[in-house]
């Protein structure tokens, strides 16, 4: 089973910042290809996202944004990271389907991200499977699974109501160990180390 496991980053205005993808087979587990490019007009002109209600010490707020920034100026120097149009991306899209005509497209939380290619230009209409990891997969399993619901009432992956939490970061945390570091949220590192495990781990159980 081949497919593209995608995320994204995203400005103050909903368009995509940094966006990240592996073209992976689950069956082999074999990464085929993967792409991290910052967005050209989006990340040389535009404040990433943040929440203006978050507390300072948090990931998501105002304090942040310069860490966040000068982290993405790290992985441009170091070659983890290119500027690059949405036009680049969709070569690099179309090439891989043309290797893998049957391959689908997903993304944790596709109803966030979607929208999000769309409004940058990013063209994901040439797949013809395309499913929510999260809504459409994960969860559905993994809230039937009883270690999964264990491990998670034993380490506190819960939510602020106390109900288990399917986080991207939780799921992964269940599949790879609990020493795996907190997802980065950078694009290309969240679909390749957090989100292909979740889906190789579905495929494997015969629940993807």
């Amino acid at each position: 089973m081949i497919g593209m496991i995608s995320d994204c980053e995203t400005s103050k205005d909903g368009r995509v910042v940094d966006f990240g993808a592996v073209w992976a087979d689950l069956k082999t587990g074999e990464i085929l290809d993967e792409i991290g490019c910052l967005i050209y007009g989006q990340f040389d002109r535009t404040e990433l996202f943040f929440n203006p209600r978050a507390k300072a010490s948090d990931f998501w707020s105002k304090q942040n944004l310069r860490a966040r920034r000068k982290d993405y100026q790290r992985r441009i120097e170091h070659g983890q990271r290119s500027i690059a149009a949405p036009a680049l991306i969709n070569t690099w899209i179309a090439k891989n389907l043309g290797k893998y005509p049957a391959s689908f497209v997903t993304a944790y939380n596709s109803s966030f991200d979607f929208p999000k290619f769309d409004k940058t230009g990013i063209n994901i209409g040439g797949f013809r499977r395309r499913f929510c990891l999260f809504r459409d997969k994960a969860k559905p399993f993994f809230a039937n699974h009883a270690p999964f619901q264990e491990w998670a009432r034993r380490t506190g992956a819960l939510t602020a109501k106390g109900n288990v939490s399917y986080t991207a970061d939780n799921v992964a945390r269940f599949v790879l160990g609990d020493d795996l570091d907190p997802e980065p949220h950078t694009a290309l590192e969240d679909a390749r180390d957090y989100e292909l495990p979740i889906a190789q781990y579905l495929f494997n159980k015969g629940a993807l």
